[in-house]
């Protein structure tokens, strides 16, 4: 065994059976390599990535490599999910290097923890124009001992460029910022309108008029900028951003990154058509698809929206849910078995036929689900092993499923059709073995299935006949937050772990308060109002800076803070794979201001806000979640749209 055996993050603990002489993120790692003048090869990952299942396999499990790792490096890994600071400097390390970014990530550091080479995914043999991995091993053994001092030299350089002197490379229109704030420093409403429909603009330049979203792909689902279109209706009265919003989720909800047997998303799409997703559900993901959904709901009354809420809420309560203890847990892998693609949420013609054995209905399954059409995937059985092909259906080929219903009269999700289908699916595909199920229970990712919950619960309270489904939703949202707060309560922290002390980082501080304000708002306790100001004292103590203005990731006194690029203190507002934890604590912070009006919270929000106003005319909607928090603010709104 390693050194990960006491390690909570799952991604450690799967490593840590492997011939490689892992550590964790530490000064003793960093120590051992200083010691023994020997580079440090960092591995990132995370429990749900397929590629990352694939290098283990392929040369973290193979004797072989680890012996040179363990001969030439100091190794360390780091879950993705446990350590969200530590990735992302070094994503952003490895994607200015390379250009390209994703996990695994595979870096290479002075033992000061300086990057000076890598990469992602590298394989065991040489492929995809990508040399082997065995070869990079030895050319950076090499070219360490044989460079070294420009190697220490040229790393610090780097970090400087990224970190350092970034800001070289914006251009700031100051003049227009100062004559946009009032005379008591806050930001005007006339202004901040005029940043929401320039950030609005700029995202639908970019828009996919067939498929809706990002006219890319890979493609994501950007649930932020949605959310931000959303806005722009509301405040700007653009028709156009409602338009293309409600175009955009409803082509989502149709495709098959939206498990259509089982409820909730799939991380992304590998096709501009949201068709052939990355099958890995992340609860994150879900609880953000739930709260734009939903807002959508709030201003369309749209019917096959309110499915796609329902359909998720399942999936989260159902799946993700801990009915005993309560929580949510992190995340519910892709794949069952080595080698695996996506085979738990994928369906042959030979399996549908088990299913359906009535031919007219099977028939009718197959042009409801597109069976044999984009969704099909690798080949299987075509060339004589036995595999049944009826009219061009290869039988054993997996297909992914998903429906074309905005080019059908009505909408096929709402037919009882439909959803007998699903449920004779689901009945059979819980047969399956099932997927991992990472049941850790982050506080950022519980707080944001929290608050998201609460302000679902919020639709029901306009409704005498749900009020059934608002005490429910209640209780499960109470019973989630519990933990946290006796944790807050005997350490003065909500921690990053469910019921453990220490560790939490802005983003669960961050989310904890929203749920407990959203949870103040449905329940009216006075105790989740008492609690998320502690939370946001605690916040501004420990990660507010309170020269400039904005909050770092993580405390001011975090020991590893002192290793590497964790020295740099990041404070952003980009919208990086979901919603920038400095805009969440903001809008975190304007709900505080609006319920209690204490001075306090508005002086940190005012500062913040103006520190930031910067960046999000450069980041435009790439900071979607600071616009629509500074809406909050500007507009003295305390709620959702």
């Amino acid at each position: 065994m390693n050194n990960l055996k006491s390690e909570k993050g799952s991604y450690l603990k799967s490593a840590v059976r492997q011939p490689v002489n892992w550590y964790p993120w530490c000064a003793e790692a960093f120590d051992k390599a200083k010691e023994n003048d020997l580079p440090v090869l960092l591995d990132i990952g995370a429990v749900w990535c397929h590629w990352c299942h694939v290098m283990d396999k392929e040369s973290y499990e193979d004797e072989e490599t680890a012996s040179i790792i363990n001969q030439d490096f100091v190794a360390i890994k780091v879950d993705k999910d446990e350590r969200p600071d530590i990735d992302s400097r070094y994503q952003k390390a490895v994607s200015v290097f390379s250009g390209n970014g994703g996990w695994p990530l595979t870096a290479f550091l002075t033992y000061e923890g300086y990057f000076f080479y890598g990469g992602t995914y590298f394989p065991k043999e040489a492929k995809f124009g990508i040399p082997s991995y065995k070869s990079v091993l030895a050319e950076i053994a090499k070219y360490y001992k044989e460079n070294k001092e420009a190697i220490f030299s040229q790393s610090k350089d780097f970090y400087d460029r990224i970190f350092r002197d970034s800001n070289k490379f914006l251009i700031f229109n100051i003049q227009r910022i100062n004559e946009a704030v009032k005379e008591g420093k806050s930001l005007s409403e006339e202004y901040v309108k005029g940043l929401l429909s320039e950030a609005a603009q700029e995202f639908k330049l970019h828009f996919d008029n067939e498929n809706g979203g990002v006219d890319e792909f890979p493609k994501f689902f950007y649930f932020s900028s949605l959310e931000l279109l959303l806005w722009d209706y509301a405040v700007n009265h653009d028709k156009d951003s409602l338009s293309k919003g409600v175009f955009t989720l409803k082509k989502i909800a149709d495709g098959g990154v939206f498990d259509h047997v089982g409820g909730g998303f799939h991380r992304y799409s590998t096709d501009k058509k949201w068709i052939i997703p990355h099958f890995e559900k992340l609860a994150n993901d879900n609880a953000n698809a739930l709260r734009v959904y939903l807002n959508y709901y709030r201003i369309t009354g749209d019917k096959v929206i309110l499915n796609a809420i329902n359909r998720t809420l399942d999936f989260i309560t159902n799946d993700l849910y801990d009915r005993i203890n309560g929580g949510f847990y992190a995340s519910m892998d892709a794949d069952v078995t080595e080698g695996d693609d996506g085979s738990f949420f994928t369906w042959t013609f030979d399996e549908l036929k088990g299913i359906f054995p009535d031919n007219e209905e099977l028939k009718a399954i197959i042009n409801l689900f597109n069976i044999g059409k984009d969704g099909r995937m690798r080949e299987q059985g075509e060339n004589g092993n036995g595999a049944a092909v009826i009219g061009g259906i290869n039988g054993a080929t997996p297909n992914v499923l998903y429906i074309n219903s905005r080019e059908r009269e009505g909408d096929i999700v709402l037919s009882k059709f439909y959803n007998d289908a699903v449920c004779r699916l689901k009945t059979q595909r819980d047969k399956r073995k099932q997927p991992f199920i990472d049941k850790i229970k982050y506080s950022s990712v519980n707080g944001n299935i929290i608050y998201s919950i609460t302000e679902l619960s919020k639709i029901f309270s306009f409704n005498n006949n749900d009020n059934g489904n608002r005490q429910k939703l209640n209780e499960i949202a109470e019973k989630s937050i519990k933990p946290f707060l006796d944790v807050f309560d005997k350490n003065g922290d909500v921690g990053r772990f469910i019921g453990e002390p220490g560790g939490s980082l802005l983003e669960d501080n961050a989310y904890i308060i929203l749920a407990l304000t959203g949870l103040f708002e449905t329940t009216s306790k006075p105790m989740y109002l008492v609690y998320a100001k502690r939370i946001a004292e605690h916040v501004i103590k420990n990660y507010y800076d309170g020269e400039e203005g904005g909050f770092f990731d993580i405390k001011h006194t975090v020991k590893s803070s002192k290793i590497g690029f964790l020295s740099h203190k990041e404070k952003s507002i980009a919208d990086y794979g979901g919603y920038s934890p400095n805009s969440m604590i903001l809008l975190g912070m304007a709900r505080l201001y609006v319920l209690t009006n204490e001075i306090r919270f508005q002086n940190v929000i005012l500062k913040s806000f103006e520190y930031f106003i910067n960046d999000a005319n450069n980041f435009k909607y790439n900071s979607s979640s600071y616009i629509m928090s500074l809406m909050h603010h500007a507009l003295g709104i305390n709620k959702n749209i």
